[in-house]
């Protein structure tokens, strides 16, 4: 794709911040490799999930007191419970992990995430950008609570990238790489309206296909009736998950409904916010795709593709921090709100973190770049405008 010209200030505000937090990461592994402290990583769900597959067990993986004995059994410290709540594709995904111990399935799991996201933002970007880019992306305190709990984020990030990345120029890569997303398809609500809008028949066909061919190859390695059992999991684990949400402190949900239930907005009430939120985001995601920039309406999905989900959390969050890169703000205001987005998942390291109720800057975001999208004059040619922090005039239309 042609590149257009980048301002000399694109990487502001981030630059201070990014170097900042790129030390601390450094930092805490290097901390943690010497102190070796106990941490209650979520990575021992995934590679327990692995291990039950492993162990010939996949056909109880819904089953919670099967899985939370297998659990306690591989954990004998471990008195809490990892629920399985991904569909079967995702299990196929991880099983592999199961043929290595704890350890290196860990290193393997997080080299390999990191590996992905550095590729995936090396075509994203522009080039005057991208090693800043990717620095900003690694050094976010989002990727820290990826790398340090071993999370999924890098891979579901990589994936978004990647996918709008190519979408101009190769929707059926672009495709493939939608489909995949359905390992969590919560993250990729947006996506259909954004390839809707943009007509990409191509792509949504390609993801289809894509997303079959992950459910036969599921079903070839595991009893079909899991997805059966898959879909009637998910109702109960959501409903638990969201009349649970005030009195578990689960302060790094960062979906609208977690949000106000953490605050005690009624049940009822939130999954209403939830659901006016949700529309919110997916028609501002067709409005920005059919009459803004390319760069600003991808933008506008990365940031709302957490704030439209029932359950995302903050390691969910990377995409975030590739809106803020492609906004390249030019006011003050916008900066402080970039700056907020950015540094707040660090709360969650703190004492305050009851106070992380990230719904309200994230939607603020999304808001901001979609009056921008709605705004700025787009290219004569918007399918194919490249992805780049370029300088944008709201007073041009």
């Amino acid at each position: 794709m042609r590149q257009e010209a980048i301002p000399k200030n694109s990487a502001s505000p981030l630059l201070p911040a990014a170097v900042g937090c790129f030390c601390v990461n450094i930092a805490v592994p290097i901390w943690a490799l010497l102190e070796r402290p106990s941490l209650n990583s979520d990575f021992r769900g995934i590679w327990s999930f692995a291990a039950f597959a492993h162990s010939k067990m996949a056909a109880r993986i819904y089953q919670a007191p099967a899985l939370q004995a297998f659990q306690q059994h591989i954990y004998p410290e471990f008195r809490s419970f990892f629920p399985f709540q991904y569909p079967p594709s995702f299990l196929l995904a991880i099983r592999p992990l199961g043929d290595f111990s704890y350890a290196a399935a860990q290193s393997l799991w997080t080299a390999t995430g990191l590996a992905a996201l550095i590729s995936a933002g090396w075509i994203f970007f522009a080039p005057k950008l991208r090693w800043f880019a990717i620095m900003a992306l690694l050094a976010s305190p989002t990727a820290l609570l990826n790398g340090a709990a071993g999370e999924t984020g890098f891979f579901t990030a990589a994936i978004l990238l990647a996918g709008f990345a190519w979408l101009p120029s190769n929707p059926l890569l672009a495709g493939s790489a939608f489909g995949l997303l359905t390992i969590k398809p919560q993250l990729g609500l947006l996506i259909p309206f954004a390839l809707l809008a943009r007509g990409e028949t191509c792509a949504m066909l390609t993801a289809c296909l894509t997303a079959l061919i992950l459910t036969a190859l599921s079903t070839r390695a595991f009893p079909a009736r899991l997805w059966v059992d898959w879909l009637h999991a998910i109702p109960v684990y959501q409903a638990q998950y969201s009349a649970a949400a005030k009195n578990l402190g689960l302060n790094a949900d960062i979906t609208v409904i977690a949000n106000l239930r953490r605050l005690g907005v009624a049940a009822g009430a939130a999954w209403s916010g939830q659901a006016l939120v949700s529309l919110f985001g997916a028609a501002g995601v067709f409005l920005a795709f059919r009459h803004g920039p390319y760069r600003l309406a991808v933008a506008a999905l990365f940031a709302g593709s957490c704030i439209c989900a029932p359950h995302a959390c903050a390691y969910d969050g990377i995409p975030l921090i590739a809106a803020i890169l492609l906004l390249a703000p030019q006011s003050a205001a916008l900066s402080v709100l970039c700056l907020i987005v950015y540094l707040a998942p660090y709360l969650l390291l703190t004492p305050i973190s009851g106070w992380f109720v990230y719904a309200i800057p994230e939607t603020l975001l999304f808001t901001v770049i979609i009056y921008l999208a709605m705004v700025t004059k787009r290219t004569p040619d918007i399918r194919h405008e490249p992805i780049s922090s370029a300088k944008f005039d709201p007073k041009q239309r």
